[in-house]
């Protein structure tokens, strides 16, 4: 990009992250690879822990309901 049309990114993305300061459920704006501005929602949001813990248990359910069905 040249740098004409990178400082106008930057203050769109300075201008944009002004207004979502009125609002607490999104995170700052970024831009992508592809030229995209994503505005992420911190609510909707799961770690990869979260679903790693969730993935772990059913694993384990599983894994215990076999060994009953071969007794």
């Amino acid at each position: 990009m040249s740098s004409v049309i990178k400082n106008k990114v930057e203050i769109l993305l300075k201008r944009i992250d002004l207004i979502l300061n009125d609002f607490e459920n999104f995170d700052k704006p970024i831009l992508n690879d592809k030229g995209d501005i994503i505005i992420r929602n911190k609510i909707t949001r799961r770690t990869k822990k979260e679903n790693s813990v969730l993935a772990n248990v059913f694993k384990q359910i599983i894994a215990d309901d076999i060994k009953k069905n071969r007794v």
